[in-house]
């Protein structure tokens, strides 16, 4: 403290130094923040270790994530093929096809991957499958067996069942076994007129383009994306009441993109705006807005530049969230030109000041930087950004901000609390022990309820790790989205539940070993004689089961595509249960840590166990209140939201070290510094309230969701900075305290 006060003595009769300096820094920082490169893709928020890395590459694959579903509505069949064939020729023309476009039925796909499976026996069968083996593999399964495929071989239409059953003539996969219920289910929900793809009441056709640039490429999807909307428009145009849309990953991908990108922009600028016009009505000074507006844009530029040189990109929501780091850092300056008010020189402001600025912005950026050792990209880039913007803007506040001040007094416009009973109001504002008791039962007696709640659901998921409730999409996507999920569950025939690459290869090797263990004890030569001999006896030729008898005698290994082995939709259970307890390990970490970061530097600032918990009890008792009123009102905490714990910590400590200071320093001399402090407090308060208000106005879930919990949590903290410190204080209070020094 003391070196920074010699600090100012020293730029106090040097003005032009500390004007080089300052713009030789600024320039510096300007010039490094514009080499930062941009992205936008919400799976920075996911893990990103190279487990997960490679499981999300299997899922893009067995989901077929890339491709995009040309829909087209129309009133007639033969008017939907005419317009696939048109789209097909501009796409073509545009030089999009490349072999990616396909509009018409391809059987043969479905054919190729029959062989795969019958091909690799063993790896497609499961643990319930072998019972049912056991009867199969006998002389009277087999007869049983072949009387019933020389029935199916009899019917017309049989050329793709001679393909599984020369494969597989015991239908030994349930992939063979259902194959007349698959050829069942698809036709009620497809079906094929002239070679193309149409609902089964034909008013929907399709048409499918795989992108090169898979589902998470935003940027490049974008202009491929446009392309084909060109397209689409094009040939709308030739069709009367036709209408076209796009639907798939890539699609959804770029529409979340650029909601991201537009929500952010208006974060942020209906931030400042409404953030100015408070300062407007509070500040009649114009000099004084400057100011804060120099200190902010200061710490901004530091969180740039310090993203260019330690990661030289950045997801756009990072910065989109970056609206309410503003508001934390709006603080620093804030407190110091409200309190100048009330001291008669800028060094008795800084002197008295400068103590909880440092302690909060210590322990505030403390928590950012607990967000370093989080696996996901955006969350790093987060902590980087947060802990240096608010470093600049303290740094900016303490050397560069006194020396702009002037001594000169201005009156500030101060914000009231709303009108309430006149006793209240007045016992609120001093302090009354009468009002502070009364506040105080009923922070017990809601703690005390909320913590019934949090008890009686202790085992509900406070996760919700369906990434798709944080995607953005328009109605209609949703509908279309929502109708194709079902088309796809009545067409894709049995899949397994993994996702994880490496539990994939372990299970493979599982199964293997499934196989050759089931097979010990059994005389492969004699059920190979006896399988001849029913075939013959049902007339097959001998070399029609070649490909079964070979798949029963070959050597499998796992060294085959992970993507071929699970084909279809997977169920995505798997991959949400690590999602969950990978949000959940890093929720547990933030929340400890943040915890401990706080107050370890709170015992250390105040050098009194007893202050410290005095600072600390509030944000644990906000805590305790943010997830009883979640619980309540049904809000989840997700991959984005979850950062609250460090907005929790960063703001609760600073409101709340503000208010201690304040009465402390009441508690020692007698002069009331504590209505000063908590102006300053209301201010910051409504300042952090506009910033989050906006992002209730985002449309994407995303910040939309990050908007309503830091709602919650911020109202909790200033709420309980407010009221707890000076109780516990009074409380805890002897004589031998009363004139402790900090």
């Amino acid at each position: 403290m003391k070196q920074l006060l010699k600090l100012y003595d020293y730029f106090a009769s040097r003005h032009m130094e500390l004007i080089v300096l300052l713009a030789v820094v600024v320039a510096i920082l300007t010039m490094a923040a514009a080499r930062l490169h941009y992205q936008e893709n919400i799976t920075d928020f996911l893990p990103a270790d190279e487990e997960y890395r490679e499981s999300m590459e299997l899922y893009e694959q067995l989901n077929e994530a890339s491709r995009i579903v040309i829909i087209f509505e129309g009133a007639s069949p033969d008017s939907l093929c005419e317009a696939v064939d048109l789209f097909s020729e501009q796409a073509v023309a545009s030089g999009l096809n490349e072999g990616r476009l396909a509009s018409e039925v391809d059987v043969s796909a479905f054919v190729e991957r029959l062989r795969f499976v019958h091909t690799h026996a063993p790896l497609f069968l499961t643990d319930s499958d072998y019972p049912r083996m056991d009867t199969l593999f006998t002389p009277k399964g087999f007869c049983h067996a072949l009387a019933k495929d020389k029935q199916l071989l009899s019917m017309p239409g049989s050329g793709i069942l001679r393909d599984i059953l020369s494969s597989d003539p015991l239908r030994m996969f349930p992939l063979s076994a259902g194959a007349s219920g698959q050829y069942a289910a698809a036709s009620a929900a497809f079906t094929s007129h002239d070679g193309y793809m149409m609902t089964a009441d034909k008013t929907q056709a399709f048409a499918f383009y795989d992108s090169p640039y898979g589902s998470t490429e935003s940027r490049r999807n974008a202009a491929l994306v446009d392309s084909l909307q060109t397209i689409v428009n094009q040939t709308k145009e030739s069709f009367e009441g036709m209408n076209i849309r796009l639907l798939g990953s890539p699609v959804i991908a770029v529409e979340n993109a650029r909601r991201i990108k537009r929500d952010s922009l208006m974060a942020i600028g209906a931030s400042i705006v409404l953030i100015t016009l408070l300062l407007l009505y509070s500040f009649p000074r114009k000099r004084d807005i400057a100011l804060i507006a120099f200190s902010v844009g200061f710490g901004w530029l530091c969180g740039m530049a310090m993203l260019t040189i330690c990661v030289g990109e950045v997801s756009v929501i990072v910065l989109g969230i970056g609206s309410v780091i503003i508001g934390l850092a709006v603080n620093y300056p804030l407190h110091l030109l409200v309190h100048q008010r009330y001291t008669t020189t800028v060094r008795q402001t800084l002197k008295e000041v400068l103590s909880p600025l440092l302690i909060g912005n210590i322990t505030t950026v403390g928590a950012f930087l607990a967000l370093l050792p989080i696996q996901a990209t955006a969350m790093r880039d987060l902590g980087i950004f947060a802990a240096a913007m608010l470093l600049g803007t303290i740094l900016f506040c303490v050397i560069f901000l006194p020396h702009m001040m002037s001594a000169e007094k201005t009156p500030l416009r101060e914000i009231h609390l709303p009108k309430m009973s006149g006793s209240f109001a007045n016992g609120l504002r001093s302090n009354s022990v009468r009002i502070q008791h009364a506040l105080a039962a009923l922070v017990v007696l809601l703690s005390l309820g909320f913590g019934v709640v949090l008890f009686v659901h202790r085992n509900e998921s406070r996760f919700d790790s369906n990434l798709s409730h944080l995607n953005y999409m328009t109605a209609q996507q949703r509908t279309d989205f929502m109708r194709f999920e079902a088309l796809n569950s009545a067409t894709e025939g049995h899949a397994g539940d993994l996702f994880l690459a490496s539990s994939a290869k372990e299970e493979l090797a599982r199964r293997i070993a499934l196989w050759n263990n089931w097979w010990q004890g059994k005389d492969r030569n004699q059920l190979l004689a006896d399988f001849r001999a029913a075939a013959q006896e049902e007339g097959f030729r001998p070399d029609v089961f070649t490909p079964f008898e070979e798949s029963i005698t070959k050597t499998y290994t796992t060294d085959v595509p992970l993507d071929k082995c699970f084909p279809g939709k997977l169920d995505i259970g798997t991959l949400n249960s690590r999602i969950a307890t990978n949000l959940s390990d890093n929720f547990d970490y933030l929340g400890l840590v943040c915890s401990l970061i706080v107050f370890v530097f709170l015992c250390l600032s105040f050098r009194s166990l007893r202050l410290a918990v005095i600072a600390f009890v509030p944000m644990a008792v906000s805590w305790l209140w943010i997830l009883g009123i979640m619980q309540m009102i049904g809000i989840q905490f997700n991959i984005v939201n979850i950062i609250l714990a460090t907005f929790l910590f960063g703001q609760g400590d600073d409101y709340t070290i503000f208010v201690l200071e304040g009465a402390l320093h009441e508690q020692r001399t007698g002069e009331p510094m504590l209505p000063q402090f908590r102006q300053s407090i209301l201010l910051s308060a409504l300042i952090m309230l506009i910033t989050l208000g906006v992002l209730l106005m985002a449309r994407h879930p995303a910040m939309h969701s990050l908007g309503a919990v830091t709602l919650i949590g911020m109202s909790c903290v200033v709420f309980m900075a407010w009221v707890l410190p000076p109780l516990l204080l009074r409380i805890t209070t002897t004589n031998k305290h009363k004139n402790q020094k900090i």
